[in-house]
């Protein structure tokens, strides 16, 4: 009976290959998207799963009283909140202070380090490989490392004890190697170091005070600790202990299990985003399913009429039509899982990979999605399987027989006219915001920067050299190779490029007026200025042949000056709060130009001398003539393999730097166009699956209208007309809701478009000539067929 049930299904599949392509397509982009949505939110709702008793571990946050927020505190604080309040089980502060070289043998590598106390693994309690994590960190020359790392140095033996060196100086012990971390942990250290060796830094214990934010907390309460009480004696110490200038700053104590959303917002808009998505598009589809299936049934009204006849009952008829749309059903899941796996799930990746890591997927892993896909292919199977065929086993035989069906309440039914209403209402919204998005995403991109991004390479100069006092010396003979090279138009080395600032504030106050504003603060050289062809509007640039007394001199840009209310910023003197000191002067104003990306508003600015161009600094910026980028390129990758290094020389042309700043938003907008045509093609496949249906219906009705002299064009209009009808209802109402979403959206943006009337103009005319298309086809299909045919059907 089974191999009759698949023999049947099979060639009822060859049989209608324009509704088997039609279904198996649909259901397999649809069921694609899902599995992509679905793998997204899983990995969001299992966020940190690998970790025991989140509920009971919190991180400081920092709020000032200008309410700017950060997950930062002074270093000391932690250690008086776990001498003070007893709520407090375990805690450890995380440092990345640096990354040193370690190396074992002949291999050798720098990875991202994490400095840790001997509380690291009370708190966060990651099962170990190798060693015991009571005792891991207690000795100061000890390092703990990833299960991928360890595998990097030693292979795949046990190195607990062995000995790393790091920076060529300093020798290490391997106490301990963690078990693999999945991605979706938002704290995935590579290489653990005890903050014992940091203490022992000069510099780090000259900024280690109560005065510098730059220490990251976490803590593990004790069960059925009220997170208020330890607020409260938090705010003691701080009040305590926190210089003047930052006593008014408030810690909090905050939910461990917030912190993905804290740590990007954004990453919660796209859940909430994939959720709505995934669930209308689930319901799309299994309608259209039911659609196109009953669009089919009216045709096979005499097949199943003979099965009843010879003895067929009503369960074998529906287990016949699940067995057909099983057969649909499961080549749709391995069409979507090939489209999942090899083109949805890279731009998944490629999407939030830097904010929360890669998505990697496996049947242990992931067994709810994989049993959640089977609910939705049995689901899918029985709903639209059963519904046909019941309303076809409920049909006299005698009427089956004769053709006579019962369908008129479907074409008058309002639930599939609000459905289709709905599916366009979507499809039209999601084209605005694509639209719109792209329009914003290409005025960004294409904005006057405040400097000239053309032109000009970023080399890295952070290259570990081996011998840096030697570099240092070639370095400079390589710079005046540079400043004589014709093809060269300006050099700079400095700490910072644009779209690259640091999040480093400082409050400065005016002396003359005790005013006190709060500045970007970063460092520039001599040629910063002219090689990013920044506009000078009040004063002069730095000059290296006053370096000597270029000491206490300042940039500042114009957003600084208007925060100062000077008309004239240049001679004016202003003080960093909490330093001591000379004051400083300015010498120059700069107009303000996007350090950052449009998203923001060009803050106040400060840049203070940086010196003579060296190694010290991140980056080389040279801006050549157009054209004689590469030549110049080239000619210095040989002069910096003259300078023995651990890493390879490498640039980026700060034009493409510009862009990724919108790396994220790119992927988004990729992804929000293709869920847009995803929609508009499923809704269109919809209105196919109806328009076939109804065509079959008045087929007699459209025989006697050809007889009686109607046109073919006449006969299409008759047929369109509702659901043209149903595309314009659903323009209307998209219209005003994609204005009001978008509007919102653009608020976010320091520099954004205006919306235009064409925008919504244009999906309108996209949305009507699909509608248009689809109808057409099987309109003028039934307009062109046999009259005869149809009207001798008894």
């Amino acid at each position: 009976m089974f191999k009759n049930y698949f023999k049947t299904a099979w060639r009822q599949l060859v049989k209608n290959k324009l509704f088997s392509i039609v279904n198996i397509t649909g259901l397999s982009i649809g069921l694609a998207s899902i599995m992509a949505l679905s793998v997204l939110i899983y990995q969001y709702v299992t966020t940190n799963d690998n970790l025991r008793d989140t509920s009971e571990m919190y991180y400081l946050k920092t709020k000032t009283p200008e309410g700017s927020q950060f997950t930062k505190t002074t270093y000391p604080l932690l250690g008086e909140i776990v001498k003070n309040c007893p709520e407090v089980e375990a805690a450890t502060h995380i440092q990345s202070w640096y990354y040193p070289w370690l190396k074992y043998a002949d291999k050798e590598f720098q990875q991202p380090t994490d400095f840790v106390d001997t509380g690291y693994f009370k708190v966060f309690q990651f099962p170990f490989k190798y060693g015991n994590p009571a005792n891991a960190l207690k000795d100061k020359f000890s390092v703990v490392l990833s299960d991928e790392m360890a595998k990097k140095y030693f292979g795949d033996i046990n190195p607990v004890g062995k000995i790393l060196t790091a920076d060529d100086t300093m020798q290490l012990k391997v106490t301990g190697v963690l078990k693999p971390i999945p991605a979706n942990c938002t704290v995935k250290p590579t290489i653990l170091l005890p903050t014992a060796i940091l203490e022992s830094n000069p510099d780090f214990k000259q900024g280690a005070n109560w005065y510098n934010t730059f220490a990251s907390n976490y803590l593990r309460l004790q069960k059925n600790s009220d997170p208020k009480k330890l607020d409260a004696q938090i705010a003691s110490i701080v009040k305590l202990n926190y210089a003047p200038e930052q006593k008014g700053n408030t810690v909090l104590a905050v939910p461990f299990n917030k912190i993905l959303q804290e740590q990007s917002v954004l990453i919660g808009v796209i859940i909430k985003g994939a959720i709505g998505a995934g669930l209308f598009i689930l319901l799309i589809i299994l309608v259209n399913l039911v659609n196109l299936n009953t669009a089919g049934m009216y045709a096979r009204s005499k097949e199943v009429a003979v099965r009843q006849m010879m003895g067929g009952s009503k369960k074998n008829i529906i287990v016949q039509f699940c067995f057909e749309n099983g057969l649909v059903v499961f080549i749709s899941v391995l069409f979507a899982w090939l489209i999942f796996s090899l083109l949805l799930l890279p731009v998944i990746n490629d999407m939030v990979k830097d904010k929360w890591g890669e998505i990697e997927t496996g049947i242990a892993k992931d067994y709810p999605l994989i049993i959640l896909f089977a609910g939705i292919g049995i689901l899918f199977t029985i709903v639209a399987a059963s519904l046909p065929a019941f309303k076809l086993a409920s049909v006299k035989v005698t009427d089956a027989v004769k053709g006579k069906l019962n369908s008129g309440n479907y074409k008058s039914s309002r639930l599939r006219n609000i459905f289709i209403t709905l599916q366009f209402v979507l499809a039209i919204t999601l084209i605005c915001v694509a639209i719109i998005f792209n329009r914003q995403m290409s005025y960004m991109k294409s904005s006057a920067l405040g400097f000239n991004k053309d032109d000009v390479a970023v080399v890295n100069l952070d290259l570990a050299f081996r011998d840096p006092k030697s570099a240092d010396t070639r370095f400079g003979s390589i710079l005046n190779e540079l400043k004589n090279n014709p093809y060269v138009k300006g050099i700079s080395t400095n700490g910072v490029v644009p779209t690259s600032y640091d999040q480093n504030y400082n409050n400065y106050i005016d002396p003359s007026t005790n005013k006190e504003v709060s500045l970007r603060q970063e460092p520039a050289d001599a040629g910063f200025v002219p090689t990013y062809q920044i506009k000078i509007i009040q004063g002069k640039n730095f000059n290296d042949d006053l370096a000597g007394s270029e000491k206490n001199a300042v940039l500042i840009n114009r957003a600084a000056m208007d925060a100062f209310g000077w008309k004239d910023a240049v001679g004016k003197q202003i003080k960093a709060k909490g330093e001591e000191g000379h004051p400083y002067t300015v010498i120059g104003v700069m107009e303000n130009f996007h350090y950052e990306d449009l998203q923001n508003n060009i803050g106040p600015l400060i840049q203070w001398y940086a010196g003579k161009p060296g190694l010290e600094n991140r980056y080389l910026s040279v801006r050549t003539d157009a054209g004689n980028m590469k030549t110049v390129m080239n000619q210095l990758e040989k002069d910096f393999k003259t300078m023995p290094s651990r890493r390879n020389f490498s640039y980026q042309l700060m034009s493409d730097k510009v862009d990724q700043q919108y790396a994220l938003l790119d992927n988004i907008l990729k992804v929000t166009n293709y869920i847009a045509l995803l929609t508009i093609l499923i809704a269109a496949m919809g209105m196919f699956g109806l328009i076939s249906l109804f065509a079959k219906q008045r087929v007699k009705e459209i025989g006697i209208r050809k007889v009686l002299g109607a046109s073919i064009t006449g006969i299409v209009k008759l047929l369109s007309k509702d659901f043209l009808l149903l595309v314009g209802i659903a323009i209307v109402i998209a219209s005003p809701i994609a204005w009001y979403i978008m509007n919102n959206w653009l608020q976010d943006f320091a520099y954004r478009i205006n919306i235009n009337w064409w925008m919504f103009l244009m999906a309108g005319v996209i949305t009507i000539l699909i509608a248009l298309f689809t109808i057409s086809f099987q309109a003028i299909k039934a307009a062109l067929a046999n009259p005869v045919k149809s009207l001798r059907s008894e």
